[in-house]
């Protein structure tokens, strides 16, 4: 009786009808996976999934129809497996009808399970966590022998919706699959969110001393607002915006394009706002785009509307107070079939760092860096920034600090709270080594995509962009949005005691010079009070030789540097002054 229920369900499904077929919509959903346009493929995954769409009667069993120009991708190999699995004989006959019933209930149900888990996967990659983490669960639950890694999509977004000991059990669960398997990049990345939700529920993770807050209208006026960047000067700003809306001939439907836009808080106007003027804006998608320090060429990203793939890095000089016509830079930096975006120049214009997924990385999109000239041409080859930095995931906007030497960039294959993390690190010009990656924590990273973080030269005020608040603009209830990040000034003390080296006897008096070995400013000296002891509130970005000096005592010496630091530390550093006496013995 059972069968027969069954049967009869899906018999109904085959009835001929003018409506597209669940193959025709398979077709168009993948086409519009493969591109990245994950709005349009979970659309088309539904009307598959919905018992109201007819089978093809034809040739029902034709999965993936070819397509010219399309690749198919590895979502899609499982059916191709299946399908050979299951009509060995017929795989060669595309017209032949599957008579035999069960074949039919059983192609019939792999359709749906393929489709479950290609929806709960859009829905993620459109970040659109609450319908990922309804629709991975009802995939596991179907799925799990054909695509065991769902549990990773599902603990992700578990994660992004705060569900913390939940998602850490599925990255777990995730990590003994890899195991088993022999999936490295798998392990990796397990073991990277097992540790991300550890970190979510440490209460150290949380920074004070942080407010972040958002933005106005001016900045966040369009359905998405994001990359904001300094303009040659921390008062006048850039940012993408998409606030302008086109009208494609499809259906008359709606396309927001984003665009670059200006904002001079110098200028005492009602209306310091303005879109970007000359070549740079066009019906394309404009954004994350950086100034150089001289002021006169300009770097940015350019990507097509319904193809996030054709995403490439334009560059413009400025000639005569106008912007030439971009172009784009050459394939060093924008390598054919593959995304670069996220342009940052150090201030000498000699290098450009950039997020691409080219090959030669760790993953997906990686942090990159060339050599530039002053055209905004490349010499040598492109270069990884390596593993302390790259993941199997995604790392992209990177942003050089000058004044601390420390290169920010977002990543969510590193360790952190659900998506996107802004993490830091710096470099260390004595020895030229990057520290190891930190998450600059809560409240500046949030469960969501936190990006595009950028600081001032004082490090009290940036900016960075995040999806984490909830709109009714977006498809799947978020939408990226500007937020400015207010942070107390770094305070750098030193403190100490200066002692007799022989007897450990604390020595007043003593007389401590403090010099700049950069000569920015003038040397200062402070003395010991009763107990030999001394203190000292530094200044930022500086590099201190301190010398120690008493009658009757040979000197001491040492150096502490502020500089390259970007959090607040506190200094201790005893001094030990040998007796003269026992120098001159010595010496004799």
């Amino acid at each position: 009786m059972k069968r027969f229920i069954t049967l009869f369900f899906f018999l109904g499904l085959f009835v001929a009808s003018v409506a597209q077929t669940k193959r025709e919509w398979m077709n168009y959903a993948d086409i519009a996976f493969n591109k990245g346009d994950y709005n349009n493929a979970v659309t088309y995954y539904l009307k598959v999934v919905n018992k109201e769409t007819p089978f093809d009667i034809t040739h029902p069993y034709v999965i993936k129809p070819y397509v010219k120009g399309v690749t198919q991708d590895k979502t899609t190999k499982s059916l191709r497996i299946f399908k050979k699995q299951l009509l060995p004989e017929q795989t060669q006959d595309s017209v032949t009808l599957i008579k035999d019933t069960t074949q039919l209930i059983e192609f019939a149900n792999y359709y749906y399970k393929y489709a479950v888990h290609q929806i709960a996967s859009c829905y993620r990659f459109n970040h659109d966590y609450k319908n990922a983490e309804t629709w991975y669960q009802q995939s596991l639950q179907i799925n799990l022998a054909e695509y065991p890694f769902d549990c990773y999509g599902y603990g992700d977004a578990l994660m992004k919706n705060k569900k913390y000991p939940a998602a850490n059990l599925q990255f777990e669960t995730a990590l003994a699959f890899a195991i088993e398997k022999n999936d490295t990049a798998m392990i990796n990345l397990s073991k990277s969110k097992i540790a991300g939700c550890y970190l979510a529920i440490d209460p150290k993770s949380v920074q004070n001393g942080i407010v972040v807050t958002e933005l106005d209208s001016i900045f966040n006026g369009g359905v998405s607002s994001f990359a904001v960047n300094y303009f040659g000067e921390e008062r006048k700003l850039l940012f993408a915006s998409a606030r302008e809306a086109i009208v494609s001939n499809k259906k008359h439907k709606a396309v927001f394009t984003s665009d670059i836009y200006l904002l001079d808080k110098t200028e005492n106007s009602d209306s310091p706002f303005k879109k970007m003027v000359g070549p740079i804006n066009t019906n394309r998608n404009e954004g994350a785009g950086f100034l150089t320090a001289d002021g006169n060429r300009f770097f940015f990203t350019r990507w097509l509307t319904n193809n996030t793939n054709e995403c490439a890095i334009y560059f413009s000089r400025l000639f005569n107070g106008e912007w030439l016509p971009s172009q784009k830079m050459n394939e060093k930096v924008n390598l054919p079939g593959y995304k670069s975006s996220d342009p940052c120049v150090v201030p000498d214009g000699s290098i450009i760092y950039y997020a691409s997924n080219r090959p030669g990385g760790y993953g997906k999109m990686d942090i990159w860096y060339e050599n530039i000239d002053d055209e905004g041409r490349t010499y040598g080859e492109p270069i990884n920034m390596g593993p302390l930095f790259n993941t199997a995931d995604d790392e992209s906007s990177p942003f050089f600090h000058v004044g601390t030497s420390t290169l920010y960039f977002s990543s969510d294959g590193h360790p952190g709270f659900g998506g996107l993390d802004i993490l830091k690190s710096s470099f260390n010009a004595s020895d030229s080594i990057w520290s190891m990656p930190k998450n600059l924590g809560a409240p500046i990273n949030s469960n969501y995509d936190d990006s595009y973080f950028i600081l001032d030269e004082s490090q009290e005020l940036g900016y960075l962009t995040s999806d984490r608040k909830e709109c009714d603009l977006c498809d799947g209830g978020s939408c990226f949005k500007i937020y400015s990040v207010s942070k107390e000034r770094n305070i750098f003390d030193l403190s100490g005691v200066v002692y007799n080296s022989e007897t450990n006897e604390v020595i007043p008096n003593a007389t401590i010079t403090f010099k700049d070995i950069r000569s920015d400013w003038e040397p200062f000296v402070i003395s010991t009070d009763a107990a030999g002891a001394y203190s000292y509130l530094l200044k930022e970005g500086v590099e201190l030789f301190i010398k120690v000096q008493k009658n009757n005592f040979a000197s001491d010496a040492g150096t502490i540097i502020t500089r390259s630091l970007t959090e607040s530390k506190h200094f201790e550093r005893d001094f030990f002054l040998v007796p003269a006496t026992n120098v001159v013995e010595a010496n004799k």
